[in-house]
Order: structure tokens, then sequence, then C-alpha cells
């Protein structure tokens, strides 16, 4: 049974016995990238850039990437079990270090464990993502942190804010704006607060969002579209633009004109 474990979850030896003692009275949970499968989609979309060449020959296929998901939820050994060419297998490699894990565990145990990830690369998709001109922000005039570490708002010079009118102030207002109120949480009367975690990368775009304090009936989807619908100016430390771990609460509130 420890073979059977190890070979499909990729364990350690050690691992894969503690899995197999245990498996009758427990379950084993496989390592989990924040916010779902669909977060790291999101990632991928707005973080992977393709080059001009990639694009011109009309590159399609996955990278595909083999690495270790540790026991305190950090990545290592990250290599390439399936090549798509250096240039997208480079950053394929560099995108998939911005993803955050849930470690896997069995029996409330953390421990290491092997994990493959496939990155997709479409030009055809990727022309048609890129096909309007972003805008211009100023502060991608200044150099951006290439180590990937992500920093808590202590530890930077400024912190992160949102690109919307009057900026942190602002975001009650923009948030009652602009929030789709769930029809099953109106129909059933749900109010209350749902507690948001992601990371704004250097680019200012948002990622690695969850919601860590859920209230269910469709308001944790829209919290999370909520959040990725703002750009963002990134924190900044030692003059470079730096990750960064922002928590944001989003109140769920119904008028008397909403309510059933």
């Amino acid at each position: 049974m420890p073979r059977r474990y190890a070979a499909r979850y990729g364990l350690s030896a050690a691992a894969a016995v503690l899995i197999a003692a245990t498996a009758s009275a427990q379950s084993f949970l496989p390592p989990a990238p924040f916010g779902g499968d669909q977060a790291v989609k999101w990632l991928v979309e707005q973080e992977f850039v393709m080059a001009p060449e990639e694009i011109a020959a009309g590159t399609e296929g996955d990278v595909e990437l083999t690495f270790t998901v540790q026991a305190d939820g950090t990545s290592k050994d990250m290599r390439i079990s399936g090549t798509l060419g250096e240039a997208n297998d480079k950053e394929a490699l560099r995108v998939a270090k911005l993803i955050r894990w849930h470690p896997a565990s069995v029996g409330g145990s953390a421990l290491d464990t092997e994990r493959k990830l496939k990155i997709p690369v479409s030009a055809k998709r990727y022309k048609k993502a890129h096909a309007y001109t972003a805008p211009t922000y100023p502060f991608t005039s200044f150099p951006a942190d290439a180590s990937g570490e992500f920093f808590q708002d202590r530890a930077t010079d400024s912190i992160a804010a949102p690109l919307i009118a009057k900026g942190t102030r602002g975001l009650p207002i923009y948030l009652a704006e602009n929030m789709r109120y769930p029809e099953d949480a109106r129909r059933r009367d749900i109010q209350g607060k749902v507690a948001v975690e992601f990371v704004v990368e250097t680019s200012g775009n948002v990622s690695n969002v969850r919601a860590v304090e859920a209230l269910g009936a469709g308001c944790d989807d829209e919290a999370m579209r909520l959040v990725r619908s703002m750009k963002w100016r990134p924190a900044f430390k030692n003059g470079q633009r730096v990750r960064s771990i922002v928590k944001l609460d989003i109140q769920f509130r119904l008028n008397a004109n909403q309510r059933p």
C-alpha cells in the first residue's frame, strides 16, 4: 500500500508509509493552490508574458512542471517535466513560483508532497487578451523586485492601494456601486462579511485570491470578483515594486427594498 500512495501522489517513502498507516481512519488531502484551480488560471492569464517570436509562430501547448509543495506551503525543486521551448519554459517557471499553496495533509498533519502542474500557452488566446493597449501607470517606471518574495504591510515602505477614485478611502463606495448581490443570498436574506486575502503583484494585478472568512450563497465568489476587478498600485520597498499580501473585508448588506 505505501507504494500505491507514493506512485499516485509522488510522495517520499516515509510520507507514503505515514499515509498508508492512517488511511483507514483519516483522509489524505493533496496540495491545493490558494483560491483553487480557477485562481491559478487567472494568475497565468494576467502574468504570463509570451515572447514575440512565440506569438508569431502561433505556439500552442502546455509546459508541465514538477515540484515539491513543502509542509509550510512553499514550493521547491521546481523543474520542467514537459517542455514547450526555452522561452515558454522559463516564463512558466517564473509564473508558477508566484502561486501560494495549501500543503498536503493526512489526519491534519502537513507533509511534503510532489505536485505536477500544467501551464497552458496559447498564442491565439494571448493575442485576443492583449488586443487592446493597456494603460501606462506611473509606478511601472520603478524597478520590480524579481525575488518572488511577498511582504506584509509592516515590512514595506508604502502599502498597495487600489487605483480607483480616492484610493483606499474610496473602497466602500467602489464596492457598493459595483457589487452584484447574489440572487441566492438576497432570496435567503443572507447578510454579513466576507474577508478576502490576496497578493498584489509587482504588475499591480491581483493574484492568489481566497476567502478566509466565508459567507456562502454566492457572496464569496462575488467578493473575489470585486477584488479582481481592481487594478492596484503595488507596495514599495527600497525603491522597488514588491509583492504584498492584502486583506480586505467586504460587507454584504441588503436595504429594505432588496430584502425578500
